[in-house]
């Protein structure tokens, strides 16, 4: 644009700058590096260390950047793996696609040219078919690219058509996935998978669905894959764009079904404009989630005093959504089947429990002053920060901001997650 700038960059935040930039076609972003991130520390701390770099800032602004000469693409050559047997040469492929950064940690299944072949006869689009151009790295990706991850996750070519729809979800913009793969937090994206193809593929929507155990294994690689196609298609490497502080056993695999039998509601994908008998997959951006234990309560009220209590409880929620341009903070309830049969026969209806949460699940305006800067909110609420510091504020700009789903076996355990931006459902095509 002609306009000189200049970012202002921490010094663990380099190769997450500067991989971005490469993303955005940016061979040479100007910068001015700092020691700490400018975050949680005191004000003057923060002048000090800005005003120590004046000269740094005025160099950026007024020589031209270096931009190195791009070499055009080359394609990959193919990898071959030797030992003196086959268990040998698996261990040294795993080795140096771990050494490379392209596992998750756990031992992959070597994407061999027969076993990509046998994952793509699981869809009819074509191999080079571009599904979407991947956040947060601008990563093609292609349905081979997919069917790749798919294969070292140990997913089987029925599994396909689930993933592919998956990134397609993960890419529309509510998700904002750039925001949830590159977060210094736990966020993860969750599958949800309603219709048919819960059986026809196996997806447990019963005890243990987001596993572990044989019971979940197609939930577990699928949501597997998930994690290995943001990482090797969307370019989110731990360090690089993954910037999370502490990381989360979220982000290896969160995949689960609806338990629709079970469920005395409309299920999931019927309530977002999906026909029964059409599968689907839903992905929420979910930053944590906790238990809701309740096994004594057995009226509709008293179980969904239990949610709203546990929802207050974290007390975690940024309050992005008093700002002007906060995401929307759209909890998920996963209600298991006994606390739906409960709530079901007083006759409450899902909209019913949305209005309950959203008058009772509310905290004192002084949680909410605390981590928000008063020139930050928007101007709607900012009549907020005149009230008393008792005021209770609900923890959700709208009842519609809660998300149902019914999931789980028998006994009074759900669970309550935190999302982070909007969930998005994509129909499962063959």
């Amino acid at each position: 644009m002609g306009i000189p700038a200049v970012g202002i960059v921490s010094a663990g935040f380099i190769p997450s700058w500067e991989a971005r930039g490469r993303a955005m076609g940016l061979d040479a972003l100007s910068r001015v590096v700092v020691g700490p991130p400018l975050t949680e520390i005191s004000p003057e701390r923060v002048r000090d260390e800005i005003l120590a770099r004046v000269d740094d800032f005025v160099r950026a602004l007024t020589e031209q950047p270096k931009v190195a000469a791009r070499s055009p693409a080359a394609s990959e050559p193919l990898l071959e793996y030797q030992g003196e047997d086959l268990l040998v040469a698996e261990r040294n492929f795993n080795r140096d696609f771990l050494d490379r950064g392209w596992g998750d940690g756990f031992p992959l299944i070597p994407p061999s040219l027969e076993a990509v072949e046998s994952m793509l006869k699981g869809t009819s689009r074509k191999r080079d078919e571009v599904v979407v151009v991947m956040d947060p790295g601008k990563g093609i990706a292609t349905v081979e690219k997919i069917a790749i991850n798919c294969v070292m996750a140990g997913c089987s070519p029925d599994h396909l058509p689930v993933l592919i729809a998956a990134v397609e979800a993960m890419q529309e913009p509510e998700f904002d996935l750039t925001m949830v793969a590159q977060s210094t937090g736990p966020q993860a994206p969750l599958l949800v998978i309603n219709g048919p193809i819960r059986k026809e593929i196996g997806i447990n929507s019963g005890r243990c669905a987001l596993g572990p155990g044989v019971q979940s294994r197609v939930n577990t690689v699928v949501g597997r894959a998930t994690r290995l196609i943001m990482m090797n298609v969307g370019q989110d490497y731990p360090g690089v764009m993954d910037m999370d502080t502490i990381g989360s056993p979220n982000k290896y695999s969160m995949c689960m079904g609806e338990n629709e039998e079970a469920n005395p509601w409309e299920p999931l994908h019927v309530e977002r404009g999906f026909r029964p008998d059409e599968s689907t997959v839903t992905v929420f951006p979910c930053g944590s989630h906790v238990d809701v234990a309740d096994l004594v309560s057995c009226t509709a009220e008293a179980v969904l005093t239990t949610f709203a209590y546990t929802a207050d409880a974290p007390l975690t929620p940024s309050w992005s959504w008093l700002r002007p341009e906060g995401l929307d903070m759209e909890p998920l309830m996963i209600i298991c089947p006994d606390h739906a049969r409960i709530i079901a026969e007083e006759g409450w209806t899902k909209n019913d429990i949305r209005r309950f949460m959203f008058h009772n699940s509310r905290v004192p305006l002084r949680v909410l002053k605390k981590p928000t800067r008063p020139g930050a909110v928007a101007p709607g609420w900012k009549w907020l920060l005149d009230r008393p510091d008792d005021t209770m504020v609900p923890l959700v700009r709208d009842p519609k901001d809660y998300h149902i789903v019914v999931v789980g076996a028998d006994s009074g355990k759900s669970a309550y997650v935190w999302d982070w931006g909007e969930p998005v459902t994509k129909p499962i095509r063959f």
